[in-house]
């Protein structure tokens, strides 16, 4: 009879739900996706997104595709469907979506896989009529040529690097002193202590062969619960040895299980649980702070633009790709772990927190007075595709009042943000370079603020380094002709000597920050990226996800990167010490 209960309950549950989505007109959507999988960021091999995790993004653009764009009859609807008005459903228009993501390879192959699922090969005949003709490059003498592979669409995916001031919104913890010394208060807990103890037998217990002498013996502990429980994670799917034992071994029973709970403990005291911070600074959730800034400056692009997304002014779909910690920092920063425990999490890769801009009417066209919009968040966790996308409420409000009108939502919001570029460096006591270039005579930089039109203006430190540089080109470039006209060698003497390839935990008790992977030597660049440059290959880099393991923890900016193992020591002698004040000039 319960069974039966719920099944009724659900049936008229959906069939409300249906009759609701009726009057659910999307004008905006800004997603803010996790990367597919990927391999372990502690493999003696730079981290490169899986066949696996392409999968997964490509799914989830068709499922973006059939919710926003166009509901074709063998699609997948794994979402639901809910049309932005005016969007095209099959040729791309790179004017209505902003695609960005940080250079990291793993998250721009992301990025590159889920547009192929969004918007697929699309071959057109070759006449000059109908309005997807342009599809189709002609020739003076009449004939026509396809794209390659069938008609591939190419979309304009913006790289930002670290360098960026614009990276700040899609990692707004990375370089960010005082938020990473807030991170690292848990560290010092007494709740860390205990479950450091509690946990110890259980992590000695696991088999150090699974970890590929990625990991050693000593390493496995509650401290390491982020880096174990990612290479264990992929251990569980592509190594057999480990699949068998964590899956058949009595002896190993819910052990994956376990290591993902602790996993998920340790992210959320680290990025959020912002409910207990002594101030309301909130520094730790630095991350979602400068994402919060970013959703609203779309959504009040699209407003100012009167809902007109297709003439470059706004975007109807913005498309942002990430690691998990802006994901915990705002789902904390907008309390909705309050009514959903499940968010204080890692969220699984392919997971996507949409934030979605519509009225409740079922005319399709911009509404008269702003005051009709409404803003819901949805949450699509990973591989669950369940015919709908899930709305949760935000700000501890009532599960009947989830949805949040336009003005309400711009008022909560500009209260967790951090928008201006300037307030970002000054709160973080950053040492990045863009931070260092602005002194009194530079404009406010104002990036996700669609109101502001300002741009900073050239410091005399901006010139100081352009002079520099110019001076270091003049200085090359006569170098060069005195090699060649005058003769000129040089060589080096290279010392023989044995080098270390830091085994175990040995780094120095310095944390750094601001990892970047990067291509192999003489990589190329992905078709249809933008500002993305091939790099110098560091057998250890590691960036995004653990790079609280590199914090820099009272150095100085810009240092020398280490590698993994160093900074996972580093985090043992940080503990050891108090936390001291930053000084940066």
């Amino acid at each position: 009879m319960l069974a039966l209960f719920l099944a009724v309950m659900a049936a008229a549950w959906l069939i409300e739900a249906a009759d609701d989505m009726e009057t659910y007109q999307v004008h905006a959507a800004v997603a803010f996706i996790r990367h597919g999988e990927r391999t372990p960021l502690l493999s003696s091999d730079p981290a490169v997104l899986t066949p696996l995790g392409a999968q997964q993004m490509f799914t989830l653009g068709e499922n973006l595709r059939s919710r926003y764009m166009v509901d074709e009859a063998n699609g997948p609807d794994g979402l639901g469907v809910q049309h932005i008005a005016g969007m095209s459903p099959y040729v791309l228009n790179n004017n209505q979506l902003l695609i960005q993501t940080l250079d990291t390879p793993y998250l721009v192959s992301s990025a590159q896989a889920l547009m192929q699922g969004l918007y697929p090969p699309f071959s057109v005949n070759t006449t000059r009529d109908g309005p997807v003709a342009n599809l189709a490059g002609f020739f003076a003498n009449g004939s026509a040529i396809q794209y390659p592979m069938g008609g591939y669409q190419y979309p304009n995916v913006q790289t930002v690097s670290a360098l960026d001031p614009q990276s700040i919104y899609l990692a707004g913890d990375k370089r960010c002193p005082m938020s990473q010394q807030d991170s690292t208060k848990y560290f010092t807990t007494e709740h860390f202590s205990d479950t450091k103890e509690a946990k110890q037998s259980f992590y000695q217990s696991l088999d150090v062969d699974w970890f590929h002498g990625d990991i050693e013996k000593e390493q496995l502990d509650y401290l390491y619960a982020l880096e174990v429980a990612d290479y264990l994670t992929y251990a569980n799917v592509h190594d057999s040895n480990a699949t068998a034992r964590l899956s058949n071994d009595s002896t190993f029973n819910g052990v994956h299980d376990q290591i993902q709970y602790l996993a998920d403990e340790q992210a959320w005291y680290v990025w959020g649980n912002t409910s207990t911070s002594s101030s309301d600074s909130d520094l730790r959730a630095m991350a979602g702070k400068t994402l919060a800034a970013l959703v609203l400056g779309q959504f009040k692009k699209v407003v100012a633009n009167q809902g007109n997304t297709s003439n470059g002014g706004s975007e109807a779909l913005t498309l942002l790709f990430g690691e998990h910690e802006p994901f915990i920092s705002l789902l904390s920063l907008v309390m909705a772990d309050r009514t959903t425990p499940g968010f204080r999490s890692i969220p699984q890769f392919g997971s996507a927190m949409i934030f979605e801009l519509y009225t409740n009417s079922a005319n399709k066209s911009w509404p008269s007075d702003t005051d009709s919009l409404w803003v819901s968040l949805r949450y699509h966790n990973g591989s669950d595709y369940s015919g709908s996308l899930q709305s949760y409420d935000m700000f501890n409000r009532p599960r009947s009042q989830m949805n949040m009108p336009w003005p309400e939502f711009q008022d909560m919001f500009s209260r967790i943000m951090v928008t201006v570029l300037s307030d970002w460096c000054e709160q973080c006591s950053s040492g990045a370079f863009f931070c260092r270039a602005l002194d009194d005579s530079t404009l406010t930089i104002s990036l996700a603020d669609a109101n502001s039109n300002q741009r900073g203006t050239v410091s005399p430190t901006i010139a100081g380094v352009i002079g520099a540089v110019v001076s270091l080109v003049v200085a090359g470039l006569l170098f060069a002709a005195a090699m060649l006209l005058g003769g000129m060698r040089v060589h080096r003497v290279v010392q023989r000597g044995k080098t270390s390839r830091l085994r175990g935990f040995k780094g120095s008790a310095k944390l750094a920050s601001d990892a970047d992977l990067n291509l192999a030597k003489n990589g190329v660049a992905p078709a249809g990226i933008a500002g993305f440059a091939p790099a110098k290959k560091s057998g250890h880099e590691r960036i995004g996800s653990w790079e609280l393991r590199q914090k820099e923890f009272g150095g100085k900016a810009g240092a020398e990167e280490q590698s993994p193992r160093e900074s996972l020591e580093g985090i043992e002698a940080a503990m050891g010490r108090k936390v001291e004040p930053v000084e940066r000039v």
